[in-house]
């Protein structure tokens, strides 16, 4: 009898195989196979070594062969971190994931390794915002290990977690800004020693993250179940406005623009509370040496500075619409999705945010340096124009920004590093003060503070390095 279709059913033992016919149908197109690849670990990718031929996808296979790996391990798969939890359900969260696992596996076994750890090693909080000379500097593997096509994976993973206002900074700090660097001095600066560190399992585990660290740019990104985040964030640049290769640059140029719009709109009574002078400088950037750990690592309580400068409670109604443009340009370098979870638990303690202002000039502008600082609960902001390093640059050309998340001891949110922030100090929350006094690596130094520390007897001490008020016109 002869056979009407493309498939013939062969039936044994109960099992059903489909087979194709070199017959056509009414296309007269003979089908084609494809080569499938296993996944026995139901991560989307393939293992190269256990393969089929099929006209359509077999279940448990799919069309990549990207798995170095397919029984659901990897190279951190021994870690077991306290505090993990499961994956996320969230198909974003997963894009991201398997992001990540395409990353990983393009990587070499030796790569792989060496960019690898656990989400309590030491490594998750060292970053810095120095040069990383030759790439030798840092912990990790740089940009100059990858591949074009391990670079496209990496650059794919990063705009996962960055809005494209976020990415285009990072993409100016990396490529430009220090393209234009490296040809000063190749050895010390150089798009590609920037580097990158993995850390957790995101194979079988839903916390999980890695960052990204170089010269002016340090961020850390992790996901932990449904919450993702990137703090601490820090983005700097000298020159922050330039041109390489007759392309122009304006890194910052939001944050120096909202917040001008946001100083030269306070009425006389916000700018006698906000304004200050006297010395700016960081007040939680980074640790004092390359190589050594955040010493603000998100076990540390900010609230101290809390009742420093202007409230935005008691701002006026415009002054507090350019506050929040001037905070959204921070928390908005993040994908929009996670941002807006981000945003909701900082609208819920807008009241409490505070905004200081400090210049040495009586009419700042977009040529001229200047400070400020943002803290609220759930965000904690610094923009500085610092004094430039060398090459006749204009102080107000080399600009730090950090960005984090304040730890809030009253509840189980926020935090740099998200839960495990507090592993390696056992959970101990110390105020910024505290830390301050007893750190030895600030005992001969002047301390930045400018607030009033209330002791645990209630009597205040206010810091001998208070920064003045002085007078603005407006």
């Amino acid at each position: 009898m002869k056979l009407s279709n493309l498939t013939l059913l062969i039936i044994l033992g109960g099992l059903t195989f489909t087979a194709c016919d070199e017959t056509t149908s009414n296309d007269d197109e003979a089908c084609t196979e494809t080569t499938w690849y296993q996944d026995s670990d139901n991560d989307g990718l393939g293992d190269p070594d256990a393969s089929t031929e099929a006209c359509e996808q077999p279940e448990g296979y799919v069309a990549n062969s990207n798995d170095t790996d397919d029984t659901g391990g990897s190279s951190t798969s021994e870690c077991d971190t306290p505090g993990e939890v499961d994956q996320s359900t969230d198909t974003e969260i997963e894009a991201m994931r398997q992001a990540m696992l395409t990353f990983r596996n393009s990587l070499s076994s030796s790569l792989l390794s060496e960019a690898s750890t656990c989400l309590d090693d030491e490594r998750l909080y060292v970053w810095h915002n120095t040069p990383n000379s030759n790439g030798s500097n840092r912990d990790g593997i740089i940009y100059g290990d990858l591949s074009d096509e391990q670079m496209g994976y990496f650059q794919d993973l990063l705009q996962l977690f960055l809005s494209d206002g976020g990415y285009q900074k990072v993409d100016e700090i990396t490529m430009l800004a220090e393209g234009l660097l490296s040809t000063e001095n190749g050895d010390v600066w150089s798009p590609d020693f920037y580097s990158i560190d993995m850390f957790g399992d995101p194979e079988n585990s839903g916390s999980w993250g890695f960052q990204l660290d170089g010269h002016h740019l340090a961020i850390n990104f992790l996901v932990h179940g449904d919450q993702v985040s990137m703090v601490p964030a820090f983005l700097g640049g000298e020159p922050a406005v330039s041109s390489y290769n007759g392309t122009e640059f304006d890194i910052f140029k939001d944050e120096r623009d909202l917040a001008l719009t946001l100083y030269n709109g306070l009425t006389d009574n916000e700018a006698g509370s906000a304004v200050s002078s006297s010395s700016h400088a960081m007040e939680v950037g980074p640790a004092d040496t390359p190589g050594d750990v955040d010493p603000y690592r998100g076990d540390y309580d900010y609230s101290g500075f809390a009742g420093t400068g202007i409230k935005y409670s008691d701002m006026s109604a415009d002054t507090q619409a350019n506050l929040i443009l001037v905070m959204q340009e921070y928390v908005y370098n993040m994908e929009t999705t996670f941002a807006d979870a981000w945003w909701t638990d900082i609208m819920a303690n807008i009241d409490d945010t505070y905004f200081v202002w400090i210049d040495e000039v009586d009419a700042p502008s977009t040529t001229s340096p200047f400070y400020y600082r943002i803290y609220n609960p759930y965000l904690w902001v610094e923009y500085n124009a610092e004094n430039a390093l060398g090459g006749g640059g204009a102080d107000y050309n080399h600009v730090h920004t950090i960005t984090r998340i304040p730890n809030n001891p009253s509840t189980s949110d926020g935090g740099d590093y998200g839960v495990f922030a507090q592993i390696i100090n056992e959970g101990g929350v110390k105020t910024l003060y505290e830390h301050y006094a007893i750190a030895d690596h600030h005992k001969a130094s002047e301390m930045l503070f400018d607030y009033t520390v209330q002791l645990s007897q209630g009597q205040a001490i206010e810091h001998s390095h208070y920064h003045g008020r002085h007078t603005h016109t407006h």
